[in-house]
């Protein structure tokens, strides 16, 4: 039960639905290698549990079918949920919390889909859990895919039902006193009427201050845990894109003109010169794509808005015949001929056929890429400059915190980058050349960082703004602390007195201002006409006379401000015990070596 303390110490209690597993393989006993599945080559562990790469591995697969996501992001979802559901389940275990088969048809019986099957209904037409348990045992003859997919449904739902009796025994813990329910509706309702002066701290000039380097990193000592930044990985790399060039674009679009207007062509049968007809005026324009482009004929009628290219316009007003291009069309080269036009279903309608090229290096120019990436790659090992015109050579900096970063920014499938930097013999002053399919990465290490406090320099703007705003409320304190006149202060720095009504201390906003809740708080304390002493606020410092205050009447719905209350409560920390369970867990994180 030290979980159940540990949440009753921190005042915070849950309730979680069924909904909570987002998909099939998240359960207990099948992330782990208790499940029945077995490999030598654990990603991970958990508690001492290892996590079994083949089955972790389908949970991939499926979370990228599911979500339609790439790799590294089905990884981070598998493994994120699958972490919270066996920890938890691994409680669960500890505490000799069970369900059975009582549990499970009270699951199953809340799922539409499987109690409107007819398949599963009794006479009545009311769903039967013996017909559902029968059709079960005979699928593992007659369908044993489908029948281990439902055991792992069925493991699921087992783990589902005992995180239920769980969260159930929490749940009688979360209560609202009356008194709770009372002060909770005085927040919402009380209201007072106030007048206020605010002096914004630009108003005070920061000539009067002084702020030292010491009071910085004093300050940044004391708020370690705000500041602290994670162990990190740092590298210098350049991205040599392998892409088609100036020439090799002309040598397209010269391409598509030939193919356009006819070109003389070698028969090699006959040994002759024979003229080919162009797109302007072959009969057999379909045979001709074939031949000729690297997009096959498509017979589709399409409108004006269907039409992808930024040339929608010119294409739909081509007459019959005409064709229209070279033109560029994304990462393609086209020419376009007027096949048809027609009217259907109110919208008219018109049939292009495309002769298309796509613009992808020539060898030479792949070749060039690859010297470049190769001398890219001399350099940096011999700490030599990187010295060429092409302006797509630069130097990037990109600083890793975590193991399993996706990738270098706004470069595709470069995983691999981060992978090397983690390996064990990875040092400062590697270099090395990664091949990807669009380019090449020529990447050096320049820093492993321990876990440390930012320098003075990098932090010293936002903590510098806190002190100063600090000393600059002792200032104008000191300055009238014997003397605090509101209208008085006003004159001195030319501002308005401003006016705030209706104000309530659950939605702490002065028009004006913004969100101040210390000052409205203290409104609150003061009497009739009472003036503050100077407050600090979020965007300057308060002075606030009370005009009046106006207290709620008393209401008898005690019982149904408890309830809100509670359920308001049970939705803010929906996902707070899961937090604590993981916190507490012991997990190694062998992820990196497979993906």
């Amino acid at each position: 039960m030290a979980i159940l303390g540990q949440i009753r110490k921190r005042s915070i209690f849950l309730i979680i639905v069924i909904g909570m597993a987002l998909f099939a393989f998240v359960i207990s006993g099948v992330f782990t290698s208790n499940g029945g599945f077995s490999s030598n080559q654990p990603v991970g562990e958990i508690n001492g549990e290892e996590i079994d790469y083949e089955m972790f591995n389908l949970m991939v697969e499926q979370a990228q079918t599911v979500y339609g996501l790439n790799t590294t992001q089905a990884v981070n979802v598998a493994w994120d949920q699958g972490i919270k559901n066996q920890a938890l389940n691994q409680e669960l275990d500890k505490l000799g919390i069970d369900a059975g088969k009582n549990q499970l048809e009270l699951i199953l019986s809340r799922d539409e889909s499987i109690i409107q099957n007819p398949l599963f209904q009794n006479e009545i037409g009311l769903f039967d859990f013996s017909k559902f348990s029968t059709y079960i045992s005979q699928l593992k003859t007659s369908n044993p895919s489908v029948y281990n997919s439902w055991k792992i449904q069925e493991e699921n739902i087992i783990s589902l039902a005992k995180q239920n009796i769980y969260f159930d025994l929490i749940k009688s813990s979360v209560m609202f006193t009356n008194v709770e329910s009372k002060i909770q509706y005085h927040l919402e309702n009380d209201k007072v009427n106030i007048q206020y002066l605010r002096i914004p701290y630009d108003s005070v000039p920061d000539s009067i201050i002084n702020i030292k380097d010491s009071e910085i990193l004093s300050y940044i000592k004391k708020h370690r845990d705000k500041y602290e930044i994670e162990e990190s990985k740092e590298i210098e790399y350049i991205f040599i894109p392998d892409v088609a060039s100036a020439l090799d674009e002309d040598n397209i679009r010269i391409n598509l003109e030939q193919l356009r207007s006819g070109f003389n062509q070698l028969n090699r049968v006959t040994n002759s010169t024979e003229f080919i007809e162009g797109f302007d005026t072959v009969k057999n324009y379909s045979e001709f794509i074939d031949i000729y482009s690297e997009v096959s004929w498509d017979s589709i009628y399409r409108t004006k808005q269907e039409l992808s290219s930024n040339f929608s316009d010119i294409l739909f007003g081509l007459r019959e015949g005409q064709v229209f291009g070279p033109y560029k069309d994304g990462n393609f080269y086209k020419i376009s001929r007027m096949i048809d036009k027609k009217r259907e279903d109110n919208l008219n309608k018109v049939l292009i056929a495309d002769v298309v090229k796509e613009i992808i290096p020539s060898n030479e120019s792949s070749n060039e890429n690859y010297r470049k990436a190769s001398q890219a790659e001399f350099d940096a090992n011999n700490n030599l400059a990187l010295n060429y015109s092409d302006a797509n050579l630069v130097i990037n900096e990109f600083e890793s915190f975590e193991n399993f970063d996706e990738g270098l920014p706004s470069i595709n499938n470069s995983r691999q980058v981060i992978k090397w930097i983690y390996e064990k013999g990875s040092r400062v002053g590697d270099v090395k050349r990664f091949d990807l399919t669009d380019g090449y990465i020529v990447a050096k290490i320049t820093d492993l960082n321990n876990k440390r406090l930012p320098s003075i320099e990098d932090i010293r703007d936002e903590i510098s703004q806190i002190l100063s705003r600090n000393k600059k409320f002792k200032y104008l304190s000191d300055k009238y602390k014997k003397n605090v006149n509101i209208d008085n202060i006003a004159e001195e720095f030319s501002l308005e007195i401003e006016n705030a009504s209706a104000v309530t201390q659950y939605d702490p906003i002065l028009v004006g201002a913004g969100v101040e809740p210390y000052i409205i708080g203290s409104s609150f304390s003061l009497e009739i006409d009472e003036v503050s002493d100077l407050l600090k606020g979020n965007s300057g410092v308060f002075i606030v006379k009370l005009l009046s205050k106006d207290f709620a009447t008393e209401v008898d719905l005690v019982q149904e401000i408890s309830n809100s209350l509670t359920n308001q409560e049970l939705q803010r920390i929906a996902t707070l015990i899961i937090e604590v369970i993981e916190s507490k867990a012991e997990i190694v994180d062998n992820r990196s070596f497979y993906y």
